[in-house]
Order: structure tokens, then sequence, then C-alpha cells
């Protein structure tokens, strides 16, 4: 999920490790946080692969840090890697998020693909959440309160799932649809 990142914003212009940290500690959210000892290693790994290489500082950096791009080879890494479904795990949401903001350096194909993924792994979400509801209502041996709070985890589970899912729908409906019909209201009633 991190080498994604890294690559995608190296497309744009090169950067020095500690703005790369930055940029992805926003995009990870308030509750994780990147350490150098993570991302260093990463930025290291990448630069032996040869996907990055390291460029020196430029007179507009009076610190002299040493900034990296994606070379030819990171650029394919990248397509690779937004073309790659990931396993559906803990970290599914967070990587969906990432490559949804990537969506600019790839073609529509691979944002709909994406999207479509993403959308099955959610409805299988929602048919667990089901199926194990099912269950456990028809289980007497668990007591009230267990039962009742189980299933309020699976209703908030089904909930989270379904609200995922309209708006990974509206916006393959976006992307299906022609943007000149893309018109709102008002701009149609300008052009009558």
């Amino acid at each position: 999920m991190y080498e994604l990142f890294i690559l995608s914003k190296l497309l744009h212009r090169p950067m020095h490790g500690y703005l790369i940290q930055t940029i992805l500690n926003f995009a990870v959210g308030p509750t994780r946080r990147i350490s150098w000892g993570t991302l260093y290693p990463l930025i290291k790994r990448l630069e032996e692969n040869e996907y990055i290489i390291g460029i020196d500082a430029d007179e507009e950096d009076p610190r002299g840090k040493k900034r990296y791009r994606t070379t030819a080879a990171g650029r394919a890494r990248f397509v690779e890697l937004m073309n790659d479904p990931g396993e559906h795990n803990a970290a599914t949401a967070d990587l969906f998020r990432i490559k949804v903001g990537c969506f600019g350096h790839v073609d529509p194909e691979v944002r709909f693909r994406i999207l479509a993924d993403y959308r099955s792994q959610l409805t299988e979400v929602v048919s667990h959440s089901a199926s194990m509801k099912k269950q456990i209502e028809e289980e007497s041996s668990l007591p009230a309160d267990e039962k009742r709070f189980a299933l309020l985890a699976l209703d908030h589970q089904k909930t989270v799932a379904q609200s995922e899912l309209h708006w990974v729908q509206s916006t393959l409906n976006d992307l299906t649809t022609p943007k000149s019909s893309n018109k709102t209201a008002k701009q149609r009633s300008r052009t009558k």
C-alpha cells in the first residue's frame, strides 16, 4: 500500500523523505502515523529495485535534502500495483482509498476494474453480515446481551458496507456517463 502511494506521489515531482512522510500521514488518516522506521527502509528498497532514484537537491531547496523521483521501472511498478486487486483484509479500505487518489494516472478501464473489485468485496461483506446475523439470531445458547451487541456490531458492518457500495455504484455511474450528459439541471436550462 505504501509502495503504491510513494510511487504515485513521485510521478508528479521529486520529493524528499520528510515531505513524502507528511503527505502519506495525511492520506492514511488521523489514527495512523508512518514512522521513519517504516518509511526509510521502504524508500531504500524502492531505490534498490530501481523504482525510484535519488537526485541531488536543487538550488531552490536550501536544506540540501536528497529528493527522489520515479523511474520508468517505477512507473511500470505503479501500473502493476494499480492493476493488482490485492487481498481482502483489514487494509483493503485504505488501499482502495489510495488507489482512488491515483485514478488520474491510470486508464478508465483500470479505474472501472478497481471500483468493480471493491464493489465485489463490499458485496461479500454485506452477504457475510446477513449470514452471521441469521446464525446469531438462531443461536439459543448466547446470553441476551451478547446476542444483542453482536447483532449491533454486524448491523454496523453491514450499514458501512452498504454506504460504501452506494458510493462505489454512484462513482461507477459517473465514470461511465459521457461528460456531455453530466450537465447539471441549471446548465441544461441555460442551453434551452
